[in-house]
């Protein structure tokens, strides 16, 4: 899976459990919290929604280090690319 459709999926779980309307976008650099909203309920939704769907862990202190899209697309492409090799 490349980065971009990784990325699309991810925008497309974040949009759905955080019940983000469509009107508003959602790209890489949309930082979690701050542009988007995102509560810690819906945050922790999302983190036990992307472990299950990717098979990862992750772990409490790197939620905390999750601040934009990107940083959930890069932390996962990592985990995947990893378990791969």
């Amino acid at each position: 899976m490349n980065d971009q459709s990784l990325q699309a999926e991810l925008i497309d779980s974040v949009r759905a459990i955080a019940r983000i309307p469509s009107d508003i976008a959602i790209a890489s650099d949309s930082r979690l919290v701050e542009d988007l909203g995102i509560d810690s309920l819906d945050l922790v939704s999302i983190v036990l929604n992307t472990q299950e769907r990717y098979g990862i862990a992750i772990d409490e202190d790197e939620v905390a280090r999750m601040h934009s899209v990107a940083d959930l697309v890069t932390y996962v492409s990592r985990h995947l690319n990893a378990a791969a090799a």
